[in-house]
């Protein structure tokens, strides 16, 4: 019998450029369910010692802002927000501080507007032995949830610790935790928790190819404390040939338990392909499957398989950029919930172009994003077309 649950064995700081070679900092990770411009509050990082602080103001037009089935209601939403961050250090210790505010402003349904804020620590340690790497923080999100099905307020915190030791010029130890806790500010809707830990090691097949077996193992807590237990093998091979092509990716077997399923067996992976052809074009490829605590009423556990590719292209000075993502989602349970949330397809087809406007401190930027979920219960289904404009200005 198992008494606790990991989630995803890899995790990454893709500020600590540099550190344990970024082995995961381009790793997928399971979708919040929030579709608005108001889930990346950060803004990338200048160099070290310098501190960034960037201006932003976005608006955009939802043609179904509250996520229902047949015509929707369409509204504006008008979004200020401003990001800050600084990092210190040098070639052996890096430590940073990273934070972002907003306010969403609708427009007609001011009762969703709302105030998201994101503050994280983070830091790094890089010897001939050991790459360590950890960032912990809390947010706040609010917004028209798909995955609970109505409109939520979340605060989360978070912690991750990613470890490498070289035992020789070949081979090394990999561990990592990674938690995180959500606490739901909206009546009706239950908090979630997530732990993993995970422990591989890695064998350099080559001077590109490294490959290795390990083992996961965590625990999901779900509505009323019901948890999911899972505890199985895994197996990593990550390849990298320069800045050109880099692939990182993991496999496992989970041998899961739940009060609402027994006993059962799942697959998880995630994989991540970036390639960057030249300064001119390139391609994202991210993926993963693993369980989560559903939002929805009733709880129970959902295994998700997500999927996102990206292309981009410079063009003079402009930066376009088309996406195409899918998300499959099934229960493992049969818990009684809001019907068809739980069973559902979603995919998205989007579309930006971002260019300056003043010198390389000004960037303006217009992005179209179609959004269509399928579910068992046509009654939930929805679909919806989101446009917009945003401008951003770096000190």
């Amino acid at each position: 019998m198992f008494t606790k649950r990991t989630g995803l064995l890899l995790f990454g700081l893709s500020s600590l450029n540099g550190f344990g070679q970024n082995r995961v900092a381009e790793m997928p990770s399971l979708p919040t369910g929030y579709s608005t411009a108001n889930a990346d509050l950060t803004a990338p990082a200048k160099d070290i010692g310098d501190l960034d602080i960037t201006l932003r103001l976005k608006t955009l037009h939802d043609s179904n802002i509250t996520q229902v089935s047949g015509r929707g209601e369409s509204d504006w939403i008008i979004t200020p927000g401003l990001d800050a961050s600084y990092e210190l250090g040098n070639s052996r210790l890096k430590l940073g501080a990273r934070a972002g505010l907003e306010r969403d402003l609708y427009q007609s349904r001011d009762d969703f507007d709302g105030t998201n804020y994101t503050f994280n620590l983070f830091g790094g340690y890089q010897s001939k032995k050991i790459d360590a790497s950890f960032i912990s923080g809390i947010s706040s999100i609010s917004g028209i949830n798909r995955l609970a099905g109505g409109f939520t307020e979340q605060f989360s915190y978070k912690s991750n610790l990613l470890a490498s030791y070289r035992f020789t010029r070949k081979t090394s130890l990999l561990a990592s935790w990674n938690q995180r806790t959500t606490e739901s500010r909206t009546e009706g809707f239950g908090d979630t928790s997530s732990v993993t830990t995970g422990l591989s090691a890695l064998w350099r097949a080559s001077p590109l190819l490294s490959v290795g077996p390990g083992f996961r193992y965590g625990l999901r807590t779900g509505v009323d404390e019901a948890q999911f237990t899972l505890i199985g093998p895994t197996l990593r091979l990550d390849y990298q040939l320069s800045t050109k092509v880099k692939f990182l990716s993991s496999i496992g077997l989970d041998y899961a338990e739940s009060p609402f399923t027994g006993e059962d067996t799942l697959v998880n992976w995630s994989a991540s392909l970036n390639y960057r052809a030249s300064a001119l074009w390139g391609f994202d490829l991210k993926m993963i499957r693993d369980t989560q605590a559903s939002l929805a009423t009733g709880g129970g556990f959902d295994e998700i398989s997500s999927y996102r590719l990206s292309y981009w292209r410079q063009i003079r000075k402009a930066r376009a950029e088309l996406g195409v993502s899918y998300e499959d989602r099934n229960p493992t349970d049969s818990q009684p919930t809001v019907a068809g949330i739980r069973d559902a397809n979603y995919l998205t087809l989007s579309a930006a172009l971002t260019f300056p406007i003043y010198k390389d401190q000004a960037d303006l930027t217009l992005n179209v994003t179609w959004r269509d979920q399928a579910t068992s219960d046509s009654r939930q289904s929805w679909d919806g077309l989101a446009t917009g404009l945003g401008v951003q200005w770096r000190f």
